[in-house]
């Protein structure tokens, strides 16, 4: 696909332009040149941000063929941008591309509902907590205070590549008349090219105030084309209850015992359906706050962030039917004690819900080697409001305590509050650095998921035994004049019960790497280029389904992340 700017260019002509625009300030040209320079530099940036604009609106369109509708948004932020005042403009039409750009992200690293992959640098160098660069704001907002006086501006975007499989196994299945194999594979894949993160902080001597927009939690967006086990299973089981005791009946009146009936009953039952399923969860964040330098070497913050959430789960599950002659005749399937004409499975639910986390940190130099930082987000109380448009059965499951499906479908119930608070987080770092170029670092993170309140008691003893730990370490070295390498590594370890597991939503304990590069053509002006691999751990859980036996799940995911982030100072 041909883009018309590539926005690594467009970012170095912002620097050219501010460059220039400095020199001519210190030699004294005329005021009017500089006046001059300061217009080309803003033009400029008005420009990448259109250009930015129109990448990420045209990813989207390619992806999901909303060409006009994109088409509209561009020329409806355009309009939006002209009317703004010239020192406004640029600043405004960022934002505008960065909430676009937002609608097809996807959540990488952290805890059960918390984001902690926020930009490129993250992907390269994952201990960001006791660093003190802009780019660790998120990480290490009091590190903040030991910037440089003056602005300091990062603007940052991710790619994903995610999958996630389950293998269920179950006796059921054997009798589906497309797939007659008792494993069934459900894959569901995921792409967001763009995920966007700015960072804005100004330091002023003692003090310093900062600004981070980002995606801070959820579980991204992932689309299963053939469904999912669970609910096939609920719609085959459905039909088997009703259809295969009535055909073992219907035999054994013929004078055939009972065991000879139920085997011929399981070679002429059959079944076949057709199901769908999207989800995606995204928890937007906007964190302000401010950072006091108390000594020289000692530096807390206060800060907050608004977080607001919005889901959507869109599935069905149709063209139930069902054969009892060997699969030569299939008959819309229909339980009689359901007072409906069918038992299609229809639901699309939007999820809406805000929240507030309270930030404070800490961070401290005890000399020139040696970085020492901490962290504490409070628990974010979140409430989704549901709207749902079910058909009658699927709002029956949903509403009624004695269906099977209940468990699952009553959170998406219309009208119903859902509980899905984020947890507190402590976050712990250490930085040592024996020579100046070069940084060995160590970080823990805490998660108090059981604290955190969720739909069903998710949060209690039954589903979770242990808050959830990420261990992390990682190594930064500046080896040249224009460039610093580095690599690290993350441990996330989940106690997460088999009842806790399912597979509309499911976490995996893993093994994160990273490495990357940051370049530095000038002072006041780096890129940062990074890539993350993470190595999940697949897990089986087990579940016993009456009549039926046993049903086993196997999860595995995978998840790669590439990044690259441009970093201004002035």
């Amino acid at each position: 696909m041909m883009l018309e700017s590539p926005p690594l260019l467009s970012g170095v002509l912002v620097v050219m332009a501010y460059r220039c625009d400095r020199l001519v300030c210190r030699v004294g040209v005329s005021e009017y040149i500089a006046t001059l320079c300061a217009h080309v530099r803003i033009y400029i940036i008005r420009y990448m941000a259109r250009m930015m604009l129109r990448l990420v609106l045209k990813c989207l369109a390619h992806w999901y063929k909303y060409i006009n509708k994109c088409t509209c948004i561009a020329k409806l932020c355009y309009l939006c941008g002209r009317i703004c005042t010239i020192k406004c403009k640029s600043m405004k039409k960022l934002v505008i591309s960065l909430a676009a750009a937002m609608a097809a992200t996807s959540a990488f690293a952290g805890g059960l509902l918390t984001t902690t992959s926020q930009n490129a640098h993250y992907l390269r160098f994952f201990t960001q907590d006791a660093n003190i660069t802009l780019t660790s704001l998120y990480a290490n907002p009091a590190g903040q205070a030991f910037l440089s006086n003056g602005w300091h501006m990062g603007i940052s975007s991710m790619s994903a590549m995610q999958s996630r499989t389950i293998d269920t196994t179950t006796p059921l299945f054997k009798f589906n008349a497309n797939n007659p194999n008792s494993m069934h594979q459900y894959k569901g894949d995921a792409f967001a090219p763009v995920v966007p993160a700015i960072d804005v902080t100004y330091n002023q001597d003692k003090w310093s105030i900062s600004a981070h927009l980002g995606l801070v939690g959820g579980g991204g967006a992932c689309e299963f084309e053939n469904g999912l086990g669970s609910l096939e299973t609920i719609a085959a089981s459905s039909i088997y209850s009703v259809v295969f005791p009535a055909l073992v009946g219907n035999i054994m009146s013929n004078g055939v015992p009972e065991d000879q009936a139920r085997a011929m009953a399981g070679q002429l039952f059959r079944y076949d359906l057709n199901s769908y399923m999207k989800g995606k969860q995204y928890y937007f964040g906007l964190q302000v706050g401010g950072t006091y330098k108390i000594l020289d070497n000692l530096a807390v913050y206060a800060g907050v962030r608004g977080v607001y959430a919005t889901c959507n789960y869109n599935g069905y599950i149709q063209d139930m039917e069902y054969s009892v002659d060997g699969g030569q005749t299939f008959l819309p399937a229909h339980d009689p004690s359901v007072p409906f004409g069918n038992q299609n499975l229809s639901m699309n639910c939007e999820q809406v819900g805000f929240g507030v986390t309270p930030i404070l940190g800490i961070h401290y130099r005890p000399n020139k080697h040696w970085e020492l930082a901490a962290k504490y987000e409070f628990k974010t109380r979140i409430r989704l409001k549901n709207t749902s448009d079910m058909n009658k059965y699927t709002n029956f499951l949903a509403t009624n305590p004695s269906s099977p499906a209940y468990p699952i479908l009553s959170q998406f119930a219309d009208g119903r509050k859902v509980a899905e608070d984020m947890p507190g987080l402590l976050t712990i770092g250490v930085q040592y650095s024996p020579i100046q170029d070069l940084r060995i670092a160590a970080a823990y993170h805490l998660f108090q998921d059981k604290s955190a309140t969720k739909f069903a008691d998710k949060h209690t003893s039954k589903y979770i035994d242990s808050n959830t730990m990420e261990y992390l370490a990682g190594v930064e070295w500046k080896f040249c004049k224009w460039v610093t390498a580095s690599c690290s590594w993350q441990m996330t370890n989940y106690g997460l019960t088999d009842a806790y597991m399912n597979d509309v939503s499911f976490n995996l304990s893993s093994n994160s790497m990273g490495l990357g590069v940051r370049i530095h053509p000038t002072k006041l002006f780096n890129i940062d280029l990074g890539y993350m691999h993470t190595f999940y751990k697949d897990r089986e859980v087990k579940t016993q389904i009456a009549g039926l036996g046993t049903k086993s799940d196997l999860y595995s995911r995978t998840n790669d992340v590439v990044g690259i982030g441009f970093n201004f100072a002035w």
